[in-house]
């Protein structure tokens, strides 16, 4: 049990991670107010933000894994719990904004959400330890 409430709180310290990384890949867009734009093109802009996040977001969740060092048993507990947290406060940011269905309505989201489910795995499938 203490394993796993360590997992959610390194979880949640993921989460904030992948979400830094998220607002450094948007930077080159430029402010603009995505909020204004037409909702085709709102999507469009989620969908590429999420997508450009992916591999960042992976690297985040691998390097996390790295630094923990689990088994396989811990790293794919560690993929699931920090995949679900972060589906988690994604959809309670679409609650919230009330973009639900613009962000749950992207492939970028869930390319994203795969990478970082991958991290963990990555790291102890190919860990020689």
């Amino acid at each position: 049990m203490k394993a796993f409430i360590k997992d959610i709180l390194f979880g949640i310290v993921v989460f904030i991670v992948v979400m830094v990384m998220e607002f450094l890949v948007t930077l080159p867009f430029g402010t603009q107010d995505v909020w204004a734009l037409p909702e085709e093109e709102y999507r469009q802009y989620l969908n590429l933000e999420f997508l450009l996040t992916a591999i960042p977001a992976g690297l985040v969740t691998y390097l996390f894994a790295r630094w923990q060092k689990p088994d396989q048993k811990a790293g794919w507990r560690k993929a699931w719990t920090w995949t679900l947290i972060a589906f988690v406060m994604y959809f309670a940011i679409g609650i919230g904004n009330g973009n639900l269905e613009d962000i749950f309505g992207v492939l970028g989201i869930y390319v994203m959400l795969a990478f970082m489910f991958a991290g963990p795995l990555i790291y102890v499938l190919f860990n020689d330890d």
